[in-house]
């Protein structure tokens, strides 16, 4: 009995979420968890359901959303007093346990350290 082989289709179909989970997997750099700036005591933390925690160098704490693209833009919202928010535009860069943000704005470049 000849053994039946997959259809064009069959393939297509098993292959598709497969190429979407390692797109997904190899473009998003890990930046969950807490960071320092570098000679500084500003600290910002990222968790896994897209919320953050900052503190400045003058110690005045922040929290908000994030969200990561494809492309290394980070887009930060700044929940402020009453309703409004305030939304900070950073292209991300993470090697090993360095992280750069870079203001979308003023080119301000900030260098962090992954806390252990």
């Amino acid at each position: 009995m000849k053994k039946s082989e997959p259809t064009g289709f069959a393939v297509v179909l098993w292959l598709v979420p497969l190429l979407f989970f390692f797109a997904s997997c190899a473009s998003k750099p890990d930046i969950i968890g807490k960071w320092r700036e570098v000679g500084k005591v500003a600290m910002i933390e990222f968790f896994t359901n897209g919320t953050f925690k900052a503190i400045d160098n003058q110690g005045m704490a922040v929290s908000g959303k994030y969200t990561f693209f494809k492309d290394g833009k980070l887009k930060c919202e700044i929940q402020q007093k009453g309703d409004s928010k305030e939304v900070i535009n950073l292209t991300i860069s993470v090697k090993g346990d360095e992280l750069t943000l870079t203001s979308s704005d003023s080119s301000e470049v900030e260098s962090y350290r992954r806390e252990k």
